[in-house]
């Protein structure tokens, strides 16, 4: 029996998962405790997406939390050798909410990974395991790059190399400023390549921009694109907060992601680490953002600036996946920014329609 085991599988980027690969492998194997709720309030609750998922006739889901060793050292040992993909997607994923608890998100984000990576190593070495790390391991490392403003976006200076196809996987990690989220996801990122290089596990890392898609419960300290959707919807003041809403981001849908991690089961290349994003095509500022989906929809959104600036948040950010396609040129992203905004909008207009409160 083929087994595919998806950490955080009610959350976007796992929920994904679990839909792409119920099709591709014999069982899939959710893990998952809510945690997203207990973050974020009611509006971050992933329940709805859990509610899906397990209609799915070959998924089996554990109420687990990946910071108890030995339950997921107990769990993975039900299925053993049968494992052949992990898909690590669970994790604390705010800047600002670390910042008030950065022991749990630590424990969530760097213990938890450790302890999957090494229950992997103890009941099924031979699995390829997918890590969704993050750009934010970079700290504020992009904004030490020439920039230039421009009236809707700060943009990498024509004559970087960056500026064509965006940042690439040479950007340094040491040194700058970082959250405790950054630190957390660098030490899981760091532990991910140890026990590939030190033990052998076929692991890949995937270091993520902003990945939305239509099931994202964005709020405001996680999923800007989600959240400034899901506001526009209910008609309430979108915060756009610092740099004036010229900071830029490229989106990646989570769908096209999860199809990267099926490339990487496919041939795995341990160790290696893959910067993943929307790139130059799908990079906008929170103003453009604002403006697409105004020209899109008809629908106003109301915002209001907010001046302070968070901390170590870059003001351009574009990434450059040309390493992933040249080892995996059969990988190409088919959701533009035009779809994406579309389908995020298409969603939370249909959750008001289904009669559930938008934001509740």
């Amino acid at each position: 029996m083929d087994v595919v085991v998806v950490t955080g599988s009610a959350g976007l980027v796992g929920g994904e998962a679990v839909r792409a690969f119920a099709a591709r492998f014999d069982l899939v194997v959710g893990i998952d405790n809510g945690m997203r709720q207990d973050f974020f309030g009611p509006a971050g609750s992933v329940a709805a997406n859990l509610a899906q998922v397990e209609r799915i006739p070959n998924y089996r889901h554990h109420l687990v939390d990946v910071r108890d060793h030995a339950a997921l050292t107990a769990l993975l040992g039900e299925y053993g050798t049968d494992v052949r993909l992990v898909v690590h997607t669970a994790g604390q994923p705010s800047d600002e909410w670390a910042t008030g608890q950065p022991l749990v998100d630590l424990g969530v984000n760097a213990v938890g990974t450790m302890n999957l990576l090494e229950a992997v190593r103890r009941v099924c070495p031979g699995a390829v395991v997918v890590l969704t790390s993050t750009t934010k391991v970079y700290g504020d490392a992009p904004d030490t790059l020439p920039l230039v403003e421009t009236d809707t976006r700060w943009e990498i200076d024509p004559v970087h190399p960056y500026h064509e196809h965006g940042i690439d996987e040479s950007l340094r990690t040491e040194g700058g400023r970082r959250t405790f989220f950054g630190v957390s996801k660098l030490a899981a990122d760091h532990a991910a390549q140890s026990y590939a290089g030190l033990l052998g596990l076929r692991i890949g890392v995937f270091r993520c921009a902003s990945v939305t898609g239509a099931r994202h419960a964005g709020v405001e300290q996680d999923g800007f694109l989600s959240h400034l959707v899901r506001s526009a919807v209910r008609g309430a003041p979108f915060p756009v907060i610092g740099h004036g809403g010229k900071q830029v981001r490229d989106v990646l849908d989570a769908r096209d992601l999860v199809e990267m991690f099926w490339h990487f089961y496919r041939d795995p290349r341990p160790g290696e680490v893959y910067l993943a994003g929307g790139g130059r095509e799908r990079s906008a500022s929170v103003l453009e953002l604002i403006a697409r989906y105004e020209y899109l929809t008809g629908r106003e959104v109301p915002f209001e600036y907010v001046p302070e600036r968070r901390f170590a948040d870059v003001r351009c950010w574009i990434t450059d996946t040309r390493k992933f396609r040249r080892d995996y040129p059969g990988w190409r992203p088919v959701h533009g920014l035009a779809d994406i905004l579309s389908s995020v909008h298409d969603h939370w207009v249909a959750v008001g329609l289904n009669g559930f409160p938008v934001g509740s």
